[in-house]
């Protein structure tokens, strides 16, 4: 058997001269979907109203409570006054003396009941008080160091 002679083929190949040059990528803007720009649009849109009807919701209130508190100061003034009208009409003397007699059956005193008591003239005498001595205070006796006395000079 005779074998055929077996052949090498070249094929022709084009090369380029140098590196490949690349060409610079052009980068696609991601695209958002169309919804989620009109959500933020919406959001942007809806927050300051809610922030303002909030305001306007807290302030109403406050006016609220604050009209009612000067209705409550305005009874608590006028109850005030009349408890202190009422107060100063049971001090009278008049209505003590008469609520003495009616009520307790009291009755004024009589002259003889009554006595005059003579007092002389009032002398301050002045008592040191005990106390018991620490450290401190036995200390001070020692180096003879007692309280200051105030008096006055001599002339």
């Amino acid at each position: 058997m005779i074998a055929a002679e077996r052949r090498a083929r070249a094929y022709p190949v084009w090369l380029p001269q140098g590196a490949p040059a690349r060409e610079p990528k052009v980068r696609r803007r991601a695209r958002l979907h169309p919804m989620a720009g009109a959500t933020v649009v919406a959001v942007l849109l809806t927050l300051p109203l809610l922030l303002y009807v909030s305001q306007l919701a807290h302030r109403s209130e406050a006016g609220y409570s604050i009209r009612r508190l000067q209705s409550e100061l305005h009874m608590l003034r006028a109850e005030n006054a009349r408890l202190v009208s009422l107060s100063l009409a049971l001090k009278s003397p008049q209505r003590i003396e008469q609520y003495a007699q009616s009520e307790l059956g009291m009755v004024p005193p009589r002259q003889r009941q009554l006595a005059a008591i003579t007092v002389g003239p009032a002398v301050a005498q002045a008592q040191v008080p005990t106390e018991r001595r620490g450290n401190r205070g036995l200390l001070t006796a020692f180096f003879g160091g007692n309280e200051a006395e105030a008096r006055e000079r001599s002339r």
